[in-house]
C-alpha cells in the first residue's frame, strides 16, 4: 500500500504548478531628476584625500631612497679600481635596489596620485590596491 501511495504522489507532483520558480515583480526604483543629480556634488572625505596624498608621498620618498642607495652602490663599483672583481658584485647589489626604487617611483608618481584624487572627488571609489595600502597613520595630519 505504501508503494502505491508513493508512486501516485511522485506521478502527480509534476502536474502541480511550481510557485517558487516565478520571478517576483519589484517596483522600479525612483530616479532623481537629472537637474537634481547634477546639482548635488558627491560627498568626499577630506581626510581620505589627505591619506592618499600621504601614502603617495611616503612611497615616492621610499622610491627615491632606494634609487639613491642603488645608484651610490653602482657608482662605488664603477669608481673603484679593482680589476679582479670588476663592477659585477656592486651591480648585483645595486640592481634590486634600483629596480625597487624605480618601480615605486613609477607606481606612486604624482600624475597617478592626481588622477586617483580627481576620480575620487568625482565620486568613483579608490582602487583596491590603494585602499589596501592606506594605514591609520596616513589619516593623521602631517607635522
Amino acid at each position: 500500500m505504501r508503494k502505491h501511495i508513493l508512486i501516485v504522489a511522485l506521478l502527480t507532483m509534476p502536474a502541480a504548478g511550481a510557485w517558487a520558480q516565478s520571478t517576483p515583480v519589484l517596483p522600479e526604483a525612483p530616479v532623481p531628476p537629472p537637474a537634481v543629480a547634477a546639482m548635488t556634488p558627491p560627498r568626499v572625505a577630506p581626510d581620505s584625500i589627505d591619506a592618499v596624498r600621504n601614502l603617495f608621498r611616503k612611497r615616492r620618498n621610499g622610491g627615491t631612497a632606494f634609487t639613491a642607495v642603488g645608484s651610490l652602490v653602482l657608482l662605488r663599483g664603477v669608481l673603484t679600481d679593482n680589476e679582479d672583481t670588476g663592477i659585477g658584485p656592486s651591480a648585483v647589489v645595486a640592481a634590486p635596489l634600483l629596480a625597487v626604487g624605480l618601480s615605486k617611483l613609477v607606481r606612486f608618481g604624482s600624475k597617478k596620485e592626481e588622477a586617483y584624487i580627481k576620480a575620487y572627488q568625482q565620486g568613483r571609489p579608490l582602487p583596491k590596491a590603494v585602499r589596501r595600502r592606506l594605514q591609520p597613520d596616513y589619516f593623521r595630519p602631517v607635522r
